[in-house]
């Protein structure tokens, strides 16, 4: 027996394998089986070794070392062996592993050979963790009708986690949980550093923070090997207080579509773990992989959409306070709480997008998705697989199933911008569906149902797409059962000047501009101004503006209206026509001459998509 005094200790050092630089501190009379059977003292995670591999034994004050009739052989300094006294400094390998067989006259920490514990370090239990995104085993281990009350724990967490909306809180939820039911002295989920290691995030409890880690070769089985372990420590002497005096430790990889978000790891100080234990840890970080990534991915969602909505100055709100916009206000909220397809009508860029989502949201859907489509945006043989889905191989392209616009809306809303520019079969199909029955997707036999309730939208007269057979008229009638008209911005001159102020904030914001203002005489222009775009071009002005102006005053030239506050030049046609067409095609022109031809810039001092220009330079035979 070793002795502090006058007697050497002996111990191995594991210098290759799962484990390595390891300490075993060799104690007492007892046989020490080392292989892959979980019965051996020393448990290897091996596939080169046998269940019982070799035996490491005393005799006659002497350690040695013994083949256990293993598959590969067991050798010491190179030469393969049966029995063998072990030297100092002598090497073995069994299978992939190798030892070294020490003696000193000093414990290895103070002997300088490195700050690990001398611990007689059992790995009970080793399982390979599968990913939780996809695998049909969710209760590992056997999980009989004697373990209810574990059953209907797993039941409840399960309710909490989906309520849940923070990554924190979620962990927090299920460590507490799996600290009272293991009755662990330290829970903490650990996550994956840059680094490669893993760092405690939350400890139960707190204090213990400093407490709780993973050795190298731990670490490497767990995240890179995605395998949860089982360790069992017995500590040889007295030392100060660590991890190393713990009796038992539990690791379990968290792993979602064969990614490791982290792991939850427990020790108890006295005692150990049951095989309850080991297998409701595994369930529980199943449940906790899958809430985990989900409020993660939320989260994500939400930030993505706050940055968008701040960037794109849209809103949720109509601004205006003008008497056709308090009326439309009403009217929306009223048709909101109706149950019929809506119709809405105005000019492009007056916002029609935005009053269809203020129906969504006053209607009973309103916790449902609304989707939104721009039917002009669409290729004309591609127009009813988009809205309706198609089968894998129904043409040419068509790589894989896809389910269309109205399923993916079913229970909520669909709208469909620009509805005026749908072919006459796609016409036919949403006919039948607002009718109540059924359609198949483009290359399917299978009949498909929704709930989807239709906000239309156009720019056009959809009358005299009726009288020229562009548009069928029971569809006309099924669609405008509720109709919506969006006045122009000219005819509420008292809105400009808030959608100005609203959009000057904004943009000041998000390009760090927050001195900037409008020079007196840029006021007036933008206040007087026409506005054929709507509260797009205004929108778009006012972005470029804030950009473009070189000083903290925002000049007249910065807005981009050669003709703002102008009289009408002798050249230049003057009112003879009020026919909104006429002035559209003229505005097209000159927006095509004050850019060259080129058609994204032109969209964009018209306030209006690339789709929908390039759309009505075709209707108007315009030349570029």
């Amino acid at each position: 027996m070793n002795s502090v005094n006058n007697q050497l200790y002996s111990y191995l050092v594991m210098t290759a394998g799962d484990h390595c630089g390891r300490y075993i501190l060799l104690e007492g009379d007892d046989d020490i089986q080392i292989g892959r059977g979980l019965d051996c003292e020393i448990v290897l995670n091996d596939p080169l070794s046998s269940r019982v591999h070799a035996i490491v034994y005393r005799r006659d004050q002497q350690w040695r070392l013994r083949d256990a009739d293993s598959r590969n052989g067991t050798f010491v300094d190179g030469n393969q062996i049966d029995d063998v006294v072990l030297q100092h400094d002598s090497s073995f390998r069994l299978g992939g592993s190798e030892f070294q067989f020490q003696q000193s006259a000093t414990l290895p920490s103070d002997a300088g050979l490195g700050p690990q514990t001398v611990l007689n370090q059992t790995l009970v239990r080793d399982v390979a963790v599968p990913s939780a995104g996809g695998s049909d085993n969710l209760l590992p281990g056997t999980w009989s009708t004697e373990r209810v009350e574990d059953l209907l724990n797993l039941y409840q967490l399960s309710i909490r986690l989906w309520e849940v909306d923070d990554p924190d809180d979620v962990v927090r939820i299920a460590l507490e949980l799996l600290h009272d039911q293991t009755e662990s002295s330290i829970t903490g989920f650990l996550w994956v550093h840059d680094d490669g290691q893993l760092k405690p995030k939350i400890v139960i409890p707190s204090d213990a923070v400093e407490t709780v880690g993973l050795s190298e070769s731990l670490t490497d089985m767990v995240c890179r090997q995605g395998r949860a372990v089982w360790i069992n420590n017995e500590t040889g002497f007295d030392e100060a207080a660590s991890l190393r005096e713990f009796a038992d430790g539990l690791c379990v990889p968290l792993i979602y579509q064969q990614k490791t978000l982290g792991a939850v790891h427990l020790y108890r100080s006295t005692g150990h773990f049951r095989d309850q234990d080991f297998e409701m840890v595994l369930a529980i970080s199943r449940l906790l992989s899958v809430a985990l990534a989900r409020t993660r991915q939320q989260t994500r969602l939400q930030v993505d959409h706050q940055r968008l909505v701040a960037k794109t100055a849209d809103g949720n709100e109509l601004i205006g306070d003008s008497v056709p916009m308090q009326e439309l206000k009403n009217r929306m909220e009223k048709i909101g709480q109706a149950t019929g397809c809506v119709l809405i009508r105005g000019e492009s860029g007056a916002g029609k997008e935005l009053v269809a989502r203020g129906v969504h949201r006053c209607s009973a859907r309103m916790d449902r998705p609304m989707l939104a489509v721009n039917c002009a945006a669409i290729a004309p043989d591609l127009m009813e697989s988009q809205l309706f889905g198609h089968r894998k191989g129904a043409f040419t392209g068509a790589e894989h199933d896809h389910q269309g616009w109205f399923r993916q809306a079913d229970s909520g809303t669909l709208f469909l911008d620009e509805v005026g520019e749908l072919t006459l079969e796609g016409q036919a199909k949403l006919l039948r569906i607002l009718e109540g029955h059924s359609f198949q997707p483009v290359g399917s036999t299978e009949e498909v149902t929704v709930d989807v309730r239709v906000i239309a939208a156009t720019n056009q007269d959809l009358n005299d797409y009726v009288r020229s057979g562009k548009f069928r008229e029971d569809l006309y009638y099924r669609l405008s059962v509720f109709e919506l008209y969006i006045p122009p911005l000219r005819d509420r001159d008292e809105d400009v000047e808030l959608l100005v102020d609203f959009f000057l904030a904004h943009f000041k914001e998000q390009h760090g501009r927050p001195d900037l203002q409008f020079s007196d005489e840029a006021r007036h222009c933008l206040l007087n101004y026409h506005w054929p775009g709507n509260v797009r071009q205004l929108r778009n002005v006012i972005d470029s503006s804030v950009v473009l102006a070189d000083s903290d005053l925002i000049q007249r030239a910065d807005l981009g209206l050669r003709d703002a506050g102008q009289p009408v030049q002798d050249d230049e046609p003057d009112l003879t026509s009020l026919n909104i067409e006429t002035w559209e095609q003229k505005l097209i022109q000159r927006a095509l001459e004050r850019t060259s031809g080129n058609v994204p810039e032109a969209s964009k001092l018209l306030g209006i998509g690339r789709a929908t220009l390039y759309r009505k330079i075709e209707h108007y035979g315009i030349e570029r």
